[in-house]
């Protein structure tokens, strides 16, 4: 019976993403998670209790993805600047490869908690890989850390946008040697 459950939940989890990575977030509803995983809609209530907490279990498997693409950038290198980089381009390439869970992470809103003592372990292992890549650079590991995700947050969604011109080498050098110097 709970295996049963927790495959309908996986179900709802996986056909959410894969309308919001095809048509975006506002295409996620009740009605169409249940036809996908031929349920009623009280089916995914009782699995959910609204359609921001289906979005926020979803953001929350997107937070272990980002996490094992920062630490195997940072495993892969052989010192901290590079180290640094390698992490510094994950987190670009996951935030373009995957906009719609980029946006359920960190643009919409969302009632998961962050910086605070109930955040889910999920949340806490990419700003831990991050605040890892900078601590061989400041005596102040937690506050770059925020400072350099901030940064590649802001340039995400720049490039994205529109707003700046280019790929974003040049700026990500800029900010990685302010780092490092």
């Amino acid at each position: 019976m709970e295996r049963r459950r927790e495959q309908r939940r996986l179900a709802i989890l996986a056909a959410a993403r894969e309308f919001a990575e095809a048509e975006g977030w506002s295409a996620v509803t009740s009605r169409r998670l249940a036809d996908a995983i031929d349920y009623t809609q009280p089916v995914i209530y009782s699995h959910f209790e609204s359609m921001d907490a289906v979005i926020d279990a979803v953001a929350v498997d997107g937070f272990v993805e980002i996490a094992d693409a920062l630490a195997q950038a940072r495993a892969s290198a052989s010192d901290p600047e590079q180290a640094l980089e390698a992490l510094s381009r994950a987190y670009l390439g996951y935030a373009a490869a995957h906009p719609a869970m980029y946006d359920a992470m960190f643009v919409r809103g969302t009632g998961l908690a962050f910086a605070d003592a109930s955040t889910l372990p999920q949340l806490v292992a990419g700003f831990s890989e991050i605040r890892a890549a900078v601590a061989p650079f400041t005596e102040q590991p937690d506050t770059l850390a925020e400072v350099l995700w901030a940064s590649l947050h802001g340039l995400t969604m720049l490039q994205r946008s529109g707003r700046v011109p280019g790929d974003g080498e040049d700026r990500l050098a800029v900010l990685l040697a302010l780092i490092t110097s």
